[in-house]
């Protein structure tokens, strides 16, 4: 299996490895950088793994996209959730949580693709793309970005938290 790119329409093949294993590169723009940048410097079990980020790209572990899989659906949503947990702590907030988001490697789902995300501290430091879950969360009445985050989880993925 080779190294593939997606640059924002299509997805190609590259012929480069990262230390000898093949990658997945993203294009990315400022906010999705934060959060690599972010994730980098505190790694999780069910999040993918950074293996290189520039201004400009991300190159990170393949995965296979867990909608091309018969899913175990109890530790899908539970390596979701546990993903989940800890991008709260950082103060990253997804709120585009589907299975297109998941993906398995070496038996364990990860989480990636953070373009629909947000930053908060004390207020928003980056604001989520207004996907259809973000959207939801808002006409629901909430403005909190943990009850957002969760109410996006419970619709998409079927499980309260």
């Amino acid at each position: 299996m080779g190294s593939f790119q997606y640059n924002g329409t299509e997805i190609t093949v590259l012929n480069e490895t990262f230390e000898g294993k093949p990658f997945f590169r993203k294009y990315i723009g400022t906010t999705e950088h934060m959060i690599y940048q972010t994730l980098m410097e505190n790694p999780h079990p069910h999040i993918v793994k950074v293996y290189r980020l520039t201004e400009t790209f991300v190159d990170m572990e393949k995965l296979i996209p867990a909608n091309d899989l018969s899913n175990d659906e109890v530790a899908l949503v539970s390596a979701a959730s546990a993903a989940k947990d800890h991008l709260q702590d950082l103060g990253i907030f997804y709120m585009d949580w589907k299975t297109d988001n998941l993906g398995l490697t070496n038996g364990t789902y990860k989480l990636f693709d953070f373009d629909g995300s947000g930053i908060y501290y004390t207020d928003w430091i980056v604001e989520p793309r207004p996907y259809w879950s973000y959207r939801q969360a808002k006409e629901k009445g909430l403005s909190h970005p943990k009850e957002m985050d969760d109410y996006a989880f419970e619709i998409n993925l079927g499980i309260k938290k």
